[in-house]
């Protein structure tokens, strides 16, 4: 492949991840500092954050985000995302960003696996069903 595919390649995928990690920031953010988290339970608020994972997942590959992409982006953008949640949280003391990306991550690291996890199990499915349908046309 020449340089200027390679460069392409390159670019096409840091926009994928970039607007990924938009994706899933924003409404992380929100999510976790929402008002209605006190009248959900852990676990349906955990139910509810894999559902609206894996249907992202699922929008942006069937927009043809490659599943890589996708995945690293979702990773990037929940602890973007979580990590903004603690920065902005009001605190007795001031907290640095080092400091909310840590307290995020301490926290909140087995969501954030499990988030991205089901984002990218439900963009390959939905990628093998659509190259599967393909094929079968």
């Amino acid at each position: 492949m020449s340089n200027s595919v390679m460069t392409s390649i390159k670019l096409r995928w840091a926009i994928h991840a970039s607007v990924a990690a938009a994706l899933f920031a924003v409404p992380y953010k929100y999510w976790l500092t929402t008002p209605v988290l006190h009248y959900l339970s852990i676990g349906r608020w955990r139910l509810l954050a894999i559902l609206v994972a894996a249907a992202c997942g699922a929008a942006l590959s069937l927009l043809r985000v490659s599943t890589p992409a996708l995945s690293c982006g979702a990773m990037a953008g929940l602890l973007i995302g979580g990590t903004l949640a603690a920065w902005k949280a009001p605190n007795d003391v001031a907290i640095s960003l080092n400091g909310a990306f840590a307290s995020h991550l301490e926290s909140f690291w087995r969501e954030v696996l499990v988030l991205t996890t089901a984002a990218t199990l439900v963009a390959l499915a939905c990628d093998y069903f659509r190259r599967r349908r393909v094929n079968v046309w």
